[in-house]
């Protein structure tokens, strides 16, 4: 049985010039629609392991005209995209002692564009680190700075649109002794075609249906997995249930806690055709599930403030539709 460890790991994203979804061991962690200048700070203990990972970076540089819209394609019609001299990327990793509060943090993609070659280029000096301060070890994590691209990649972000797109990926070390993934041995490789397509609707109408039923102990029987790990790694090694009940809102949402007024569960919302279903890959091309989100609660039916179950899904070889993790 493993035992918690004393960190959290948290990843710091600053970026500005694209659209982009950044990735940790190929599961996504956080998106952005827009080319704006954006930061935020997310947790990323449950998308870990011990050992290598690798932080991915999958960025569509969308061109802008001089009064900031977007440009497309007269013939296609599809958004124009190139190389920008304000696109910018910084990425650092950060563990946290639940103790002691002290933090360590690595810096990993310091990415900008060479507008002479049109290539992209390491810029330890941006926005975000105006002294170009650089650390590439510390006493739980390593990485040697050195970065891939690869191209074309697939980008989809929470709202579902999907735009083909730029990926770079760095590798980076984590000492302490966090295991694996549950799913790494049983999923196999997907690949999309209608059947999958058929399947995976049939996997969200069955989780559906459980939260409709507020059937809590067959809905953390299907996720007890991914919610013991989560348990195990940001609660201190609390059970699947533990861990559930003590989220003011997931636990809800899994009817282990009633509150007057609460989330109300919404119809699935899901294409007419499963052919127009937009699919998301992770995880090696293992894991998939559907954007935008089709689970979803609200206040009401008006209501704009919505409560999704971003869940994610694996495949085993004898074709149960099983729950790898809940994304963002």
């Amino acid at each position: 049985m493993a035992q918690p460890i004393e960190r959290e790991y948290w990843v710091n994203i600053h970026t500005e010039g694209s659209a982009w979804v950044l990735r940790i061991n190929d599961l996504s962690v956080r998106s952005h629609s827009t080319t704006e200048q954006y930061s935020i700070s997310y947790p990323i203990s449950t998308s870990l392991k011990e050992g290598q990972n690798t932080v991915s970076f999958i960025f569509a540089p969308l061109v802008e005209d001089e009064a900031g819209h977007l440009v497309t394609d007269d013939e296609t019609g599809g958004y124009i995209q190139a190389p920008k001299e304000n696109f910018w990327v910084d990425v650092s990793i950060e563990a946290i002692n639940t103790h002691t509060q002290e933090k360590e943090r690595i810096n990993t993609l310091q990415l900008r564009y060479d507008m002479e070659s049109g290539e992209l280029v390491e810029a330890q000096k941006n926005p975000a680190n105006i002294n170009g301060q650089v650390v590439h070890q510390t006493e739980h994590l390593r990485t040697s700075g050195e970065f891939v691209m690869s191209s074309p990649e697939q980008l989809v972000v929470s709202s579902g649109q999907s735009l083909e797109a730029e990926r770079v990926d760095m590798s980076f070390r984590v000492l302490d002794p966090i295991p694996d993934f549950h799913w790494v041995d049983d999923a196999i490789a997907l690949e999309d075609t209608p059947l999958l397509r058929h399947e995976l609707r049939h996997a969200y109408q069955h989780l559906h249906r459980l939260f409709s039923e507020k059937n809590s102990d067959a809905i953390l029987h299907e996720g007890e997995a991914m919610w013991d790990r989560a348990g195990l790694l940001m609660a201190g090694g609390k059970n699947a249930r533990e861990y559930t009940a003590s989220l003011p809102i997931a636990s809800q949402l899994a009817g282990l806690r009633t509150e007057p007024n609460g989330p109300q569960l919404l119809p699935l919302q899901l294409e007419e055709n499963p052919s127009n279903d937009t699919l998301e890959f992770m995880g090696d091309m293992r894991l998939v599930r559907i954007q935008p989100t089709p689970i979803r609660w609200s206040k009401s039916e008006n209501s704009d403030r919505v409560h999704t179950f971003p869940v994610v899904f694996y495949r085993t070889a004898s074709g149960e539709w099983r729950l790898a993790t809940v994304g963002s």
